[in-house]
């Protein structure tokens, strides 16, 4: 399998950045190794193509649990666009994903 080009979404930063900033309280070595991490796995997924498990709620959309979170993504033959990454416990709706569509549709 080829690599795919491998997006991020705003709000996805903005999910790794919290998970970060609440671990860094605790142990900031940690919260840095988190990030390393996380990241690494989403290159990987990109690399091999990783198609994750279907969120019926919304079409097209992915998740793939790893480390008490589940990263939510669009997968194709050229791109991976992670939208969220969200605590594996955080209750999910399609509310959370509503800032990517609304963008998406004024494209």
């Amino acid at each position: 399998m080829r690599r795919r080009k491998l997006r991020m979404s705003f709000e996805a930063l903005n999910d790794l950045l919290a998970a970060h900033d609440y671990i860094a309280t605790f142990d900031p070595i940690a919260a840095r190794r988190f990030l390393d991490d996380i990241n690494g796995k989403i290159e990987w997924m990109a690399r091999l193509g990783i198609s994750g498990s279907p969120r019926d709620f919304i079409p097209r959309l992915r998740g793939f649990p790893y480390r008490k979170r589940c990263i939510y993504f669009f997968i194709d033959d050229h791109e991976l666009t992670v939208l969220r990454i969200l605590h594996g416990r955080q209750k999910i709706t399609p509310d959370n994903f509503l800032p990517f569509y609304q963008n998406k549709q004024e494209d």
